[in-house]
Order: structure tokens, then C-alpha cells, then sequence
């Protein structure tokens, strides 16, 4: 069993980035690299933010058609709108949660100082890509490209760091917890940007009207 292998396999109380970092040796600098990925991994989450400014002028376009239909007692025709207000809001929240995510990810991407918080910061950050390019595919199919190869990218990063070890990063139990606890906490964060900030739809019984 390889020194990673034990240390890894040992029970104690330290987090899993000091588990990682002190498997890991500096073996020369990847800031040029984690940069890289960095800054396109950045762009697409300002992709996202402008895809979500046009999601919240659309939502308020129909979100007032809603209340027009209603006061003109128009209920088939709300109703329809409401069903699609509905779906939009849907969207809006899997691409903040994504955006969210992302954010979390490039965050770690930008602390890199050595290849142990390389390893640190990429051991969560393919899982996390990866699920967020699942859940954008039929959303924003450009940006899902682009964040599958940046996943590609940095989990080649990951293999290459990893390298001579018999670790294996993807199915390791600690770093797929530490994946869906940063998912869980953007979808958190997501839910309540979206709910504090939108209007609901109104029901048959609400009749607001605009001042």
C-alpha cells in the first residue's frame, strides 16, 4: 500500500483538505494552469449571469400579463401563463444553482498556491462541473460544451497530479461528500435568492393589481 493510500485510509479528525495535502508533495507550479481554467471557468458564469438577467425580464413580462389576464377575469388565459411562469422559474433555478456552484468552485480554483491545494481544490471541482453540465444541456447547450471540457481539463490536471499513486479521486467516498455538500449549498442559496426576490404566481382568488 502506497504512503497515499495509508494516509488516506487512517481515521483521525482533520478535514479532507489537509487529508489530501499531506499526501502530496510540491512537484513544481500549476498556476499557470489553474489560472487558465480559472478564467474560462469564470466566463462561463458570467455566461450564466447574463442568461439569468434575461430570465428575470422575461419572468416579469409574464409574471404582469398574469395580472392583466386576472383582473380582466381572463382565468384560461392566466392560468396558461402561471403553467409557464412556472417552468421559466424552473430554469432560473437550476442555472443560479449552477452559476452558485461554479462560483464555489472557481473560488477554491483561485487560492491555488501549491499542488497540494491544487489537489485540494480539484478533487470536488470535476464532480461539481459535471453536474452542473447535466443539469444546464438543455439550457445552455454552448456553455455545457464548454464546461465539459473545462471539466475534461482539470480532471486531466487531477490525474496528472495524482499520478504514481493509488488513489483514486472520483470514487473516493470523502471527496463525493465534500462534491454534494457544495451542490446542496448552492442549491440552498439558489432557492432563497429566487424565492426573496420573485413575485409568486398569483392563484384564481388574487386579483393584484399595479399602482
Amino acid at each position: 500500500m502506497s504512503r497515499f493510500s495509508k494516509n488516506w485510509t487512517k481515521t483521525d479528525s482533520r478535514g479532507v483538505g489537509e487529508k489530501i495535502k499531506d499526501t502530496i508533495k510540491p512537484q513544481g507550479p500549476l498556476k499557470p494552469r489553474i489560472t487558465q481554467a480559472s478564467n474560462r471557468l469564470q466566463a462561463q458564469v458570467q455566461k450564466m449571469d447574463t442568461m439569468l438577467n434575461r430570465i428575470k425580464e422575461r419572468d416579469a413580462r409574464i409574471f404582469k400579463k398574469i395580472v392583466s389576464a386576472q383582473n380582466n377575469h381572463d382565468m384560461d388565459t392566466a392560468k396558461a401563463l402561471a403553467n409557464e411562469l412556472a417552468e421559466l422559474r424552473k430554469i432560473e433555478k437550476t442555472v443560479n444553482n449552477g452559476k452558485l456552484a461554479l462560483e464555489q468552485i472557481n473560488n477554491r480554483l483561485t487560492t491555488v498556491q501549491d499542488l497540494g491545494d491544487a489537489v485540494v481544490a480539484l478533487s470536488p471541482a470535476v464532480g461539481v462541473m459535471k453536474s452542473v453540465q447535466r443539469g444546464i444541456a438543455n439550457i445552455m447547450p454552448e456553455a455545457e460544451s464548454e464546461i465539459g471540457d473545462i471539466s475534461n481539463t482539470l480532471n486531466n490536471l487531477l490525474v496528472d497530479t495524482v499520478s504514481g499513486s493509488n488513489f483514486n479521486i472520483a470514487s473516493n467516498d470523502i471527496v463525493t461528500e465534500e462534491v454534494e455538500q457544495i451542490l446542496s449549498e448552492a442549491a440552498i442559496v439558489a432557492e432563497s435568492n429566487i424565492d426573496s426576490k420573485l413575485p409568486s404566481v398569483p392563484g384564481k382568488e388574487e386579483l393584484p393589481k399595479f399602482t
